[in-house]
């Protein structure tokens, strides 16, 4: 039983500012880090601190970014066993501006573009395994995995981020539970979301699966069949909101690669993204599973 995560591993450069820019405009920072990042990486991460086994499909650059970011994953309790080294590219990179608790992100790919299908040869998937993927790595080697997951009964989990258009139908097809924001959404399905939300329109027929859709302070709704469950939010005070969609994915991975009903999954997704706005950085504002229970009983 394990959540396999085939996904982008990334340093962040996170630069904060009283604004974000303009085209044309050069404003003046408040402050600058680096962070372990990439959305594969982040959401293998919230996993592990959710408790459960995780191993990390991707491929970093030979440089010191990837190096780093070996480490990190593998002191956060990350199998990174599946993890190639690619010494013609730089390990991937995320350019962030942090303003009003909001977030502006440009990906530089590179070693991310590496994981091609042969990344997940000699994986034998099992029937309680999860398979998670985002869209910062090639969609070939993601449509593969999902079909050899598929065959044996394993759960598929896919957050389509960064959106890039609609969807191969191959992969809705292969996908067991989408999860998406509203931009998301409205980029796969061509479709405005509030009338889905108000129940004035039925869910997109050409996916089948369970549909999430995280709407940031607003909460989740869900649709497992036709049947649409609406989750509150959870006010906070934001201080940072990237990676929160990571952490929330993570967690949802976890709950239900640990047999939990979607309701509850999503639960504790929720309040783990709830937690994770309140501090600076993606994987370093994951929080652990004992944080997150404390939360759920607050």
């Amino acid at each position: 039983m394990t959540i396999y995560v085939i996904g982008g591993i990334n340093q962040d450069i996170v630069a904060t500012s009283e604004n974000h820019l303009r085209p044309g405009e050069t404003l003046t920072g408040t402050g600058l880090a680096y962070y372990p990042g990439g959305k594969g990486a982040n959401q293998a991460i919230a996993a592990a601190r959710a408790g459960s086994p995780v191993t990390m499909i991707g491929c970093t650059g030979d440089d010191a970014f990837g190096d780093g970011l070996r480490s990190y994953l593998a002191e956060s309790g990350v199998d990174i066993s599946g993890v190639t080294v690619n010494k013609d590219v730089p390990t991937g990179t995320a350019l962030i501006i942090v303003a009003k608790g909001e977030n502006s992100i440009m990906v530089v790919l590179g070693a991310n573009e590496k994981v091609v299908p042969e990344s997940i040869h000699g994986i034998d998937f099992e029937k309680d395994d999860v398979v998670v993927a985002q869209f910062e790595t090639p969609m070939e080697t993601t449509l593969l995995a999902f079909e050899a997951a598929k065959s044996v009964g394993a759960r598929t989990l896919l957050n389509p981020s960064p959106v890039k258009g609609s969807i191969n139908q191959e992969l809705l097809n292969a996908t067991d539970v989408l999860v998406v924001n509203e931009h998301e959404f409205m980029s796969i399905f061509n479709a405005p979301l509030e009338p889905l939300l108000s129940g004035k329109a039925s869910r997109p027929k050409k996916f089948s699966g369970t549909l999430v859709i995280t709407l940031g302070e607003k909460g989740v709704s869900t649709w497992n069949g036709d049947e649409a469950i609406k989750h509150a939010g959870r006010p906070v005070d934001a201080l940072d909101s990237t990676g929160a969609g990571d952490c929330f994915m993570g967690y949802l991975a976890s709950g239900l690669h640990g047999k939990k009903d979607l309701g509850s999954a999503v639960n504790l997704a929720n309040a783990a993204a709830s937690i994770s706005v309140t501090r600076a950085g993606a994987a370093s504002s994951l929080p652990t599973r004992q944080e997150v229970e404390q939360s759920l009983q607050d």
